[in-house]
């Protein structure tokens, strides 16, 4: 034996604790693995080895050490061997080693690499720690191995551990808190950095204060008992899989937030996370690639990416289940022309907010998808900014929200927005919103609103269409400017409440409302531009301060191609008000429209025949205008036969016993104008020379009056709506 090997053999056999100092003094790992393996003689309950050189391998496999063994600031030439052996306990503190090789080792206390530098592989497979695992500021120049290691109670890498080559952990147990404050996990060259698919954490992990991947972490069916923190953490992948945790059960919260960096796609796909999900204040990209792919996962409270969250790449929540709220208010999501949230089927028990938030406004760069989502709260959008100008902004077709739809101002879509087939249960809310696209402006055919939609004070380059809706409450439009051509198609849609236009100007291409039904309608002059459709319009009741009749009568006359139902709709809504005198000069002016539309000699002549019932019966809707004319008639005619009753040469008398005192000229004139009926009068003076011409004249007109009332009162009992 060498003197330190005399001087520790010496030491064992007077004391029970035994610390030995070799100040670099060499000592035979040999001689030293028959000391701890010792079965004879006097074994120490604890062993401490400081400042020694170990020379040769120290091979304690499958041997029963029933002490604790320390070596601190030791060297080992040899990589130590403690395969399959069975300790109280096993640590190093600041040593240097080729390595370590402790596959299914059992320790019935701790194992310790503090501030260790090993220059080789650390194997652990299958090892049992029945205290804690502790490897602060521990260097591993190669790989870590620890498949199947089961430890007890806490695993520490803090400080400056760091791992150069790739760590293994798969199936790894730890009955405690995972904790990496500080450490880095490097595998230069390989995909793959730190791989600890199904491993199972009693309580929490802690990554944060610096912690730093250089590959990809594998966290695939890992099951975290408690909470999963990473603060002011590094995830580095580019272009590949920064954290692959598929299928992964975070029983509590999980946060990857303030100060985290995600550099290649988080995957996340059928995870289940028990509590929130916080996703704030971290930067995750993956440029044309999924940034955060949270596809079929389960978050059982709140979802929040909330300001301070950056996202380059694509967002994907389809078929994602939100057991509370999710919130992305005040985050950016950027994924150039591409999809930057893509959530169809997303399930939120809560509210679905995409607002702003502490003047930081929701901001996608990309398109932003939430077809046949299910948001059993608010769909807020509000000051919202979505930008995609080559297609589609927001597309939520067959969206389902069971309350409110606000994308109010100040909302900003630079592309469409896309809500057909949406089932809106409270009030869709676009007030103030700005919406700008070269064709639909925004979409939202075959909607169905519970409440209201407000479209106030919008600004609007593009189409707004909504066809086939179906609105419980009122449509209103007041105040809102529509630039787009067309400006707005409301076809086949249903509102059982208000229709309001009432636009800030004249929207700049035409309005379609064909086949629109609504309880009540309010317009304004400036609401209609030319070209616009009303076929099959129908309206229960025009409201105060609505357009005045006679510019609407106006509007159709020189704006709109003639539409019966237009006319006779405009006249049911004002005889249902009792408001007949409006309601008969609606059917005169559809009446004139209809002649209007007459073409050829045929046409012509019609409406030469058709002139006189106007002005005379109104086309039998005013039967009683022709008393004015007759009234007309017969004041003129009596003025007119008195003053040529003056000159005897104008009348002869058809008895000799007539006086020319006795003749009357105004029942003259009325005898004259009764065609059928006769007073006789006119019959008892014989007209000559100017006097003849006139009376022929005044008999003609009576004739033409009395056909015109025969015809007007005909029309009164034949129903023509052509």
């Amino acid at each position: 034996m060498t003197p330190a090997e005399q001087r520790l053999d010496d030491l064992i056999k007077v004391n029970e604790r035994v610390e030995l100092r070799g100040e670099g003094q060499q000592i035979s790992a040999g001689f030293l693995a028959a000391v701890l393996m010792r079965e004879e003689g006097r074994r120490p309950r604890k062993l401490s080895l400081y400042d020694f050189v170990v020379a040769g391998e120290l091979d304690l496999e499958a041997a029963e050490i029933g002490f604790p063994v320390e070596f601190e600031r030791c060297t080992f030439d040899h990589e130590p061997n403690v395969e399959q052996a069975t300790a109280a306990g096993l640590y190093f503190a600041d040593c240097t080693l080729p390595g370590l090789r402790a596959s299914q080792v059992r320790l019935l206390d701790g194992l310790a690499l503090h501030g260790c530098e090993v220059n080789g592989r650390v194997k652990l497979n299958g090892a049992h720690v029945s205290g804690q695992l502790d490897l602060e500021d521990c260097v591993i120049n190669g790989a870590f191995k620890g498949d199947g290691l089961r430890v007890d109670l806490d695993v520490h890498c803090l400080g400056r551990f760091r791992v150069t080559g790739l760590t293994h952990l798969i199936g790894a147990r730890i009955g405690g808190q995972f904790v990496c404050e500080g450490a880095t996990f490097r595998n230069p060259g390989e995909e793959r950095a730190l791989d600890l698919s199904g491993l199972v954490v009693a309580e929490h992990v802690f990554w944060r204060n610096g912690f730093s991947v250089e590959g990809e972490v594998n966290l695939s069916g890992a099951d975290i008992a408690g909470k999963l923190f990473c603060h002011d953490a590094r995830f580095s992948s580019p272009g590949g899989t920064a954290i692959r945790a598929v299928g992964m059960n975070v029983r509590q919260e999980m946060e990857i937030g303030d100060k985290c960096t995600v550099d290649g796609e988080l995957n996340m796909v059928g995870c289940r996370v028990g509590g929130w999900l916080k996703l704030t204040g971290g930067r995750f990209s993956n440029p044309g690639g999924n940034a955060i792919n949270l596809v079929r996962a389960t978050i059982a409270l709140n979802l929040v990416l909330r300001t301070g969250t950056l996202v380059h790449g694509q967002l994907r929540l389809a078929g994602a289940e939100v057991c509370g709220t999710l919130g992305a208010q005040g985050g950016e999501f950027r994924n150039g022309n591409g999809t930057a949230i893509e959530a169809t089927g997303l399930k939120v028990h809560g509210d679905l907010s995409l607002a702003v938030r502490d003047d930081v406004r929701f901001h996608a760069r990309g398109q932003v998808v939430l077809n046949d989502a299910q948001i059993d709260g608010n769909l807020d959008c509000k000051g919202g900014l979505f930008e995609n100008e080559d297609g589609d902004a927001l597309v939520a077709r067959g969206i389902s929200v069971g309350r409110d739809a606000t994308l109010s101002a100040p909302f900003i879509a630079r592309g469409r927005v896309d809500l057909a087939g949406a089932s809106i249960g409270g009030k869709l809310d676009l007030t103030g919103a700005r919406l700008k696209n070269e064709g639909d402006a925004v979409r939202c055919d075959r909607v169905r609103v519970g409440h209201l939609v407000t479209f106030e004070k919008a600004h609007a380059t593009g189409c707004v269409r909504m066809c086939d809706a179906q609105i419980s409450s009122e449509v209103t439009f007041a105040g809102a400017v529509l630039k787009g051509t067309p400006s707005l198609k409301l076809k086949g849609t249903r509102v059982r409440g208000q229709l309001r236009l009432r636009f800030a100007e004249r929207p700049a291409g035409r309005i379609d409302l064909r086949r629109v039904r609504a309880g009540s309608f309010a317009d304004d002059e400036k609401d209609w531009p030319d070209r616009s459709k009303l076929d099959e319009f129908v309206y229960e009741a025009l409201l105060d301060g609505s357009m005045a009749l006679p510019k609407r009568l106006d509007w159709l006359r020189d704006r709109h191609a003639y539409t019966p139902q237009v006319y006779l709709q405009l006249a049911a809504v004002y005889a249902k008000a009792g408001r007949h005198d409006e309601a008969a000069d609606v059917l005169i002016a559809k009446e004139d429209a209809k002649r209007r539309t007459l073409v050829g000699f045929p046409g012509r002549l019609h409406r030469m025949v058709w002139w006189l019932l106007n002005p005379t019966v109104g086309y039998g809707y005013r039967p009683l205008r022709i008393l004015w004319w007759l009234g007309f008639l017969v004041v003129a005619g009596g003025f007119l036969f008195r003053w040529l009753a003056r000159d005897p040469g104008n009348f002869a008398k058809m008895r000799g016993d007539l006086r020319i005192e006795w003749f009357d000229p105004w029942l003259y004139t009325i005898d004259l104008l009764l065609p059928v009926v006769s007073l006789d009068h006119s019959q008892l003076w014989v007209p000559l020379g100017a006097a003849k011409w006139f009376s022929l004249a005044f008999t003609v007109l009576g004739w033409v009056l009395a056909i015109c009332l025969v015809t007007g009162l005909g029309r009164l009992f034949k129903r023509d709506d052509r």
